[in-house]
């Protein structure tokens, strides 16, 4: 009883303002049993309990529930919006100084909550930073706080150690602080330091006038586009405040019409709509006011339209808005007097005749134009007048064109038709207008001919000559370039169903059917009509058909014969030339010795190893085959190994273009018998580009030599594919190595397990302990430090990438090639292949910038995945989302069972700025440290077994020496450490010849 739980925080709103705080029971009628636990000093707002908890009123819990809900309702409380406060209860015994973890002393358990500050409010106490429930736990300890803000802020810690906030914020300079609270925790011989994370959001509220932002005039001139409903001019309201998408102040902006005319009210109208813009980090809110209009006559005028901010208490939060409008008169003329068309007597009904438009139709927006046709001599006979229903005319379905068809094709082939001379009239039409059609000719349509020659003997619907068109296809799969029967090649099928077309769907059913395709095909942008279509297309009246001809058509008429018949005679010719070409080569350079080189020509043999490419060939073009390409591989005598002695085994690992398999060498290095090894290689379906990259691995792992990254024994680059030899991993990667160990047990979370006989009988099988989890962050932190100090950024650096040998050993491998992917949403996919977004650092995420230091990112992460054995990074997180959160300044929590020693050293590698990070250097010094205060770690170092090629840059020194004194390598520094002597000490030996 009596002991604080936990304080609640104010803001005034004004200098006199006093808060106090009262907790009341819930809303329940019958207040529950535990409402009398707790009461709260009203005037500091610290929860105390009222009595001391027994092991009966934990039962009494169990009943209900373990969180407690609070509210305040008392008659003066229902006016004010209550606090809700949730408190966990846990049935154990509250733990001894020497027992308690640093940061409980430090910061309220779970208090995750980021506060948000209403701007203009006046400074205070913000949040109470001790954890009130451990005041007495540690009597001698002294606590001390302090606080970064970045930006930097008016902000800092009290007496009573309280976080407070010195003057009034403003969210136009920041709407988030993210600060750094610093605990000292002080006893009698140590000092110890623990650092948390806040961010304080800043409020907004209306404090800003709205104004616009260079001129409050638009000049609007209005001339073919008459839309109704079409935008002609804007203008921007600029507001330093935010505006709420949901809420009550969302249509807090206000509009006006100042104009009295109700022709202009009744025509025009003004839209606001408004979006966020960041100027310097800070949010703003972006109004456009946009002037629409349904129909105008021909006039000038001004519309004044004012826009008021209705929740701005100043005097100036109005704004007003002048929008210049000319309305240009349009006129409608043909450019040509006189149009001629000619047409076949023999043309169907339907068949297009051509199109006609006026001046400038093209961008006619918003007003259709109606055309017809008259006769020129209303005074002809009526026989002559029955010749001039042979043509029609009929509105495009935008009210732009005209297009001329043929009406009646009786009238067209009468003698006394032949010159028919029709005037067209345009009137510009204030309403679009349409006229039933009601066709009672049944015309056989072309669509439904299924052969060529069906096809062409067919007079058809639309035909413009008569008779029906074959369009002959490629036949090769769906295609856009059918087969089928057409009335006008020219216009059927395109893809469009015009406004002839559209008349009748049996013209051509292929651009305008919306009935049921059998068979492959696809269908037009609009849903209608075949766009693409297997085989033959053939169309009835209830459907249409996309199918393969199964009988035998002449493909080839005698022009494509004449060009096969050229085409082989060409490339008879060219054979015999590229014959005697290639002989004669041979002759010349046959008599020549064999020459011993650095560089050899190789030409893969094509069926030895075939390529084999995808279908629309879009990843690579014919230049990037391995199969076509002459490479000159040059050859090193140093590192090649013959292929003889080399025997492929079962496959470990592939990615999408390479893969590692198991393998056995015979004298590898002059080592008698044989040896187990790996080996790296292309997969079939490499190209040029993926060879250049093994190539560039097979380079870079010549001057690497480390204990902790993977070795090269040697390569096969002559006479075949390109293999790279490497030290076999017996474990695999390290993350399967430690999603395994989870089936071990959880032994690795305690410091006393008793492991002696087991460990001295195979010391790779036991249980993983936390020193064992230290000692891998160690070895790759030590693989890293030498790689950063060879200049190279390994750029994938995370436990997919590790590779666990005998005695457990850490190996750094995987420089690129043989990715092997596990998870598909731990890659994000781009146009050159797929990226680890959530191993990636900030800078390298945004401006693609790979350095040591973004490798340090990467290590952090590798950290998590080790201490939670084998978890994937951020769960739950898609990648696309990773972006914005890491930019917020987010980061993963603290896994369970990590110390806070380690989580820290997580923290300090992802820190946002790159110079911040710690070098791994730094990291293995600190590692280091921690393996020191593991007894785990001492038991492993004790017994680990001495690993023969560690060192060994060659097993017999007759066939390499170690050192060539002409061009020899720099050293690796000799273990500096007692912890690097246990681990290497039974190999020291090998650096005696330096």
């Amino acid at each position: 009883a009596g002991t604080p739980i936990l304080q609640v925080h104010a803001m005034r709103d004004d200098k006199t303002e006093k808060p106090h705080f009262y907790l009341c029971p819930t809303k329940t009628a019958t207040p529950p049993h535990y409402s009398s636990w707790f009461y709260m000093n009203i005037n500091t707002g610290t929860l105390f309990l009222n009595k001391t908890l027994e092991e009966s009123d934990f039962a009494q819990l169990c009943e209900l529930d373990t969180r407690l809900l609070m509210f305040t309702n008392k008659p003066f409380c229902l006016m004010r919006k209550p606090v809700q406060i949730t408190l966990d209860f846990v049935n154990a015994t509250l733990p001894q100084c020497a027992q308690t973890d640093t940061k409980e002393l430090c910061f309220p358990h779970r208090d995750t909550s980021n506060p948000h500050i209403m701007e203009n409010r006046f400074p205070g106490a913000l949040r109470q930073l001790q954890r009130l429930t451990r005041l007495n736990v540690c009597p001698n300890y002294t606590i001390s706080y302090s606080v970064e803000s970045d930006p930097p802020g008016p902000f800092a810690v009290n007496d009573n150690k309280e976080l407070v906030v010195n003057a009034q914020l403003d969210r136009e300079e920041s709407e988030c602080y993210r600060l750094l609270l610093v605990c000292n925790v002080q006893s009698e011989t140590t000092i110890i330091k623990v650092e948390t994370t806040l961010n304080v959001f800043v409020n907004d509220e209306d404090d800003n006038a709205p104004y616009v932002n260079g001129t409050d005039s638009a000049d609007v001139v209005i001339s073919y586009n008459r839309t109704k409903g079409g935008t002609f001019g804007s203008l921007y309201v600029f507001d330093r405040d935010l505006t709420p998408i949901l809420g009550d102040n969302h249509n807090k902006y206000v509009g006006t019409w100042l104009n009295t005319d109700p022709w202009i009210k009744e025509t025009f109208d003004i839209k606001n709509s408004f979006t966020e813009k960041k100027a310097k980090g800070i949010r703003e809110t972006v109004h456009n006011y946009r002037k629409y209009s349904k129909a105008a006559r021909n006039r000038t005028l001004q519309l004044d339209y004012l826009v008021n901010d209705t929740t701005y208490p100043g005097l100036e939060g109005t704004v007003l808005l002048h929008f210049n409008v000319t309305i240009l008169p349009v006129q409608i003329h043909f450019p040509n007097v006189t149009h001629i068309f000619t047409v076949s007597r023999r043309a169907s009904p339907y068949a297009q005749v051509g199109k006609i438009c006026v001046e400038n139709c093209q961008q006619f927006d918003g007003f259709s134009v109606i055309y017809r046709l008259e006769v020129t001599d209303k005074n002809m006979s009526a026989d002559s007048q029955a010749c001039y229903t042979a043509i029609s005319i009929t509105q495009s379905p935008n009210w732009k064109w005209g297009h001329l068809y043929v009406n009646d094709s009786e009238a067209l082939r009468k003698p006394e038709c032949q010159d028919l001379q029709y005037l067209v009239v345009a009137q510009e039409g204030n309403e679009q207008l349409e006229c039933p059609l009601k066709i009672c000719q049944q015309v056989l349509s072309c669509a439904e001919n299924r052969q060529r020659t069906d096809c062409e003997s067919t007079r058809g619907l639309g035909a413009t000559t008569g008779r029906c068109q074959w369009r002959q296809g490629t036949e090769k799969g769906i295609t856009e370039n059918y087969s089928t029967c057409s009335p006008d090649l020219q216009t059927c099928p395109d893809s469009v169903c015009d406004a002839v077309e559209s008349k009748d769907p049996s013209i051509c059913p292929q651009d305008c059917t919306k009935e049921p395709v059998i068979g492959g095909h696809e269908r037009g942008l609009s849903g209608n009509g075949i766009k693409a279509c297997y085989g033959t297309c053939y169309c009835f009246t209830e459907r249409c058909f996309c199918e393969k001809d199964d009988i035998e058509q002449t493909l080839c008429d005698d022009m494509c014969k004449t060009v096969i018949a050229t085409a082989l005679l060409l490339s008879f010719i060219v054979s015999i030339l590229l014959s005697s070409y290639f002989i004669r080569r041979y002759h010349k350079n046959s008599p020549k010795p064999p020459i011993a080189s650095a560089e050899m020509t190789f030409r893969r043999p094509a069926q030895a190893y075939p390529i084999s490419f995808p279908a629309n060939n879009v990843r690579r073009g014919s230049q990037e085959s391995i199969e076509t390409e002459t490479f000159k591989i040059p050859e090193d005598p140093k590192w090649e190994f013959p292929r003889k002695n080399l025997v492929l085994g079962k496959t470990l690992g592939e990615g999408e273009f390479g893969k590692v398999v198991k393998a056995t060498a015979f004298r590898l290095k002059g080592k008698a018998g044989y040896t187990t090894v790996a080996v790296k290689m292309l997969k079939e379906n490499a190209s040029h580009s993926e060879l250049r990259d093994l190539l560039s691995e097979f380079t870079l792992l010549k001057q690497v030599n480390h204990p902790h990254v993977i070795k090269m024994y040697g390569a096969c680059s002559q006479d075949g594919p390109l293999y790279l030899i490497v030290e076999y991993a017996k474990y695999g990667s390290l993350r399967n190595f430690l999603r395994e160990s989870r089936k071990v047990g959880p032994s690795y979370m305690g410091r006393d397990a008793n492991r002696n006989s087991s460990y001295l009988e195979n010391p790779d099988d036991r249980a993983l302990t936390m020193g064992d989890l230290i000692s891998f962050a160690w070895q790759i932190s030590r693989g890293m430090q030498y790689l950063a100090e060879m200049k190279l950024v390994h750029r994938d650096l995370a436990a997919r990438n590790v590779l666990v040998a005998e005695g457990r050993k850490m190996k750094i491998s995987d420089f690129g090639l043989s990715r092997d992917v596990y998870e598909e949403d731990s890659y994000v996919k781009r146009s050159k292949g797929r990226i680890p977004v959530k191993w990636m650092a900030i800078e390298s995420l945004f401006d693609h910038i790979y350095t040591t230091q973004s490798d340090v990112w990467s290590f952090g992460v590798l950290l998590w995945e080790i201490v939670t054995l084998g978890g994937n990074p951020y769960p739950g997180i898609a990648p696309e989302r990773l972006f914005n959160l890491l930019k917020t300044g987010y980061r993963m929590e603290r896994p369970e069972n990590c110390t806070e020693e380690m989580y820290n050293l997580m923290l300090r590698c992802w820190k946002q700025e790159p110079d911040k990070r710690q070098t791994f250097a730094d990291i293995s010094k600190e590692l280091e440290k921690m393996m020191v205060k593991s007894r785990d770690y001492l038991d492993l170092a004790a017994s680990t077994p001495a690993d023969a090629l560690l060192y060994d840059d060659a097993l017999s020194e007759e066939d390499t020496p170690l050192v060539d004194c002409n061009n020899a390598p720099l050293p690796r520094t000799l273990p500096s450490t007692w912890i690097e002597n246990k681990l290497y000490g039974r190999i020291s030996h090998a650096f005696t010849r330096f």
